[in-house]
């Protein structure tokens, strides 16, 4: 079941599986790039993004973890959003949310939140999805 799972998310596209929530993160990371004369958005656009939402999972998990994101994400949106559909059905969820976007950040780059490794806020992302990672 999980394995079917894992490709029907994989499959669907990507507009398809977005939350509303992480739609406005995409969105706010496009405006961050424009306010700052960028063609292409980054990661550090896209935590810019997140971090303006001012909630949802991705903003709670790093919150609980007392984590402060850094600057230096250079890798492409694209790719970026990849990794977060990847993280998404490897936790088994038929979406993306905020929190798949963060762990895909993590995982193309984990000094993005330094002192926070993508194993460690997968565990609090689990955790605040339960309702204990508060």
């Amino acid at each position: 079941m999980l394995r079917k799972l894992k490709r029907t998310t994989r499959r669907q596209p990507l507009e398809r599986l977005l939350t509303a929530r992480a739609r406005r993160a995409l969105d706010l990371a496009a405006h961050e790039a424009a306010a700052q004369g960028h063609d292409q958005v980054t990661g550090d656009h896209l935590l810019a993004g997140l971090m303006r939402l001012d909630e949802g999972v991705a903003v709670l998990t790093l919150n609980s973890l007392g984590a402060v994101p850094a600057p230096g994400i250079n890798a492409d949106l694209g790719r970026l959003t990849e990794l977060a559909r990847q993280e998404a059905a490897e936790l088994g969820h038929r979406y993306v949310g905020t929190e798949h976007l963060l762990l895909g950040l993590l995982r193309e780059n984990e000094a993005a939140v330094p002192g926070v490794g993508l194993q460690q806020a997968r565990a609090q992302v689990i955790r605040v999805l339960r309702g204990d990672g508060l």
